[in-house]
């Protein structure tokens, strides 16, 4: 099966799918004057056949377990390790919100602040670390919204329920982050 797109002279856009040669008829057979009416006709019946859901599935899978275990490693792996343990993952010294933001200094220093991360899955990256450091996606979505540690992350988009909201880390955040990790105390 092939899928083809073409635009016709009013603009519309119109896909089929199909064999080759099915494509290649229903382009022939509708070359004449009567393919904006067609057009017309096809559009509706496609859209009215299009799940919405596959769309919203596309978007959430956008960062696959794999990376997410990436980070982990990451995580207990890197340069920093050490510091990261002593100042970020101690219960005692470091705050939920300073938990939350590692995942996404990680992405920045790292995988070169390649893409943004939900807080679904960083509760996810929380929970792999150990179960003294996890965070639940509540706390997670108040540490990155509601605190003061809001100024050091940016949306992709405006937060709206139902809707995941891909985060990364300012270059404001980048310097807390590093400030915390080299046991400075933070500007705010």
């Amino acid at each position: 099966m092939i899928k083809a797109a073409f635009n016709l002279p009013n603009g519309t856009l119109v896909t089929i799918e199909g064999t080759q040669e099915e494509v290649k008829d229903l382009l022939d057979h509708y070359s004449g004057s009567s393919l904006v009416e067609q057009s017309i006709l096809d559009k509706q019946k496609i859209t009215a056949k299009t799940p919405k859901k596959e769309a919203k599935s596309n978007i959430s899978s956008e960062v696959t377990t794999d990376t997410l275990n990436q980070i982990v490693n990451c995580v207990k792996s890197c340069p920093e390790a050490d510091a990261i343990e002593k100042y970020v993952l101690n219960k005692e010294i470091s705050s939920e919100a300073n938990r939350a933001l590692l995942p996404l200094y990680i992405i920045h220093e790292y995988l070169n602040n390649a893409f943004g991360i939900t807080t679904v899955e960083i509760s996810k990256i929380t929970t792999d670390l150990g179960p003294k450091i996890k965070i639940s996606r509540q706390n997670v979505l108040r540490a990155l919204a509601r605190s003061s540690a809001s100024k050091y992350v940016l949306g992709d988009k405006t937060r709206k329920v139902g809707t995941a909201t891909r985060y990364t880390l300012n270059a404001r955040g980048v310097k807390y982050i590093k400030s915390i990790l080299a046991n400075e105390k933070p500007e705010n």
